[in-house]
């Protein structure tokens, strides 16, 4: 749950804060009866688009009417690998990282999208090759594939020390340090790594250079993961 205030009523949105942030919650059915001026706890899904909603705040919607969001009924995931792209997704669904639990605490009004993405996260693993066919540069070690971040630090040298379960197979990936540091990778780098085979086609889970890198799924019998 988030705490936000309601400071005004619009035709389609209520105006708020959360945060300490300016922000929309979407008028539907759920949340027509919110209490202007007041501050409230709410299990809320993230839909913000600016193309949709015209503005570059953050848009929410209510997962429950506001008459049932003090509901205790909950639901759990465990997400394993840190995944950026997992990440934005749970937030998205109003979750909340519980460190004591190690997993992630939604809404049980959200169940059918935490079970979706469990799924995806507990297919079997493939190993894949992945081939950038550009030079790509990204601010810091943010490099990464289908969501898992390739660099987990660099040596002395500056060279990259590459995440467990990635193999550079060939090309270059180098490391500039600084205040305005980044990771480069060469045209024609290969590397290895091991995914979810459920996020291979999944377009949540695709950076915004994905169009410049060559996948290819190795033919391997796929290796069975524990369930989440």
């Amino acid at each position: 749950m988030r705490d936000f205030k309601i400071i005004s009523k619009s035709d389609a949105y209520f105006i708020c804060t959360t945060s300490g942030m300016h922000c929309r919650i979407l008028i539907d059915s759920f949340s027509r009866t919110l209490p202007v001026g007041e501050i409230v706890k709410l299990h809320v899904e993230e839909i913000s688009d600016k193309y949709i909603h015209y503005a570059n705040d953050a848009v929410f919607k209510l997962t429950l009417p506001y008459e049932e969001q003090n509901s205790i009924a909950i639901c759990t995931l465990n997400t394993g690998r840190k995944n950026k792209f997992t990440y934005r997704y749970c937030i998205r669904l109003g979750g909340k990282w519980e460190p004591i639990l190690g997993e992630w605490v939604f809404s049980k009004s959200v169940e059918d999208r935490v079970i979706f993405l469990s799924k995806l996260l507990s297919s079997p693993e493939v190993s894949i090759e992945a081939t950038f066919r550009e030079t790509i540069s990204t601010p810091k070690k943010e490099l990464s594939l289908f969501g898992y971040e390739l660099v987990k630090g660099h040596n002395l040298n500056n060279s990259p020390i590459l995440h467990k379960n990635i193999k550079l197979c060939s090309g270059d990936i180098s490391f500039i340090p600084g205040v305005n540091s980044k990771t480069i990778v060469r045209s024609g780098t290969t590397i290895r790594l091991t995914i979810p085979e459920g996020i291979l086609n999944c377009s949540d889970f695709k950076e915004d250079y994905f169009a410049a890198i060559k996948i290819r799924k190795l033919k391997s019998k796929s290796i069975k993961k524990h369930p989440l």
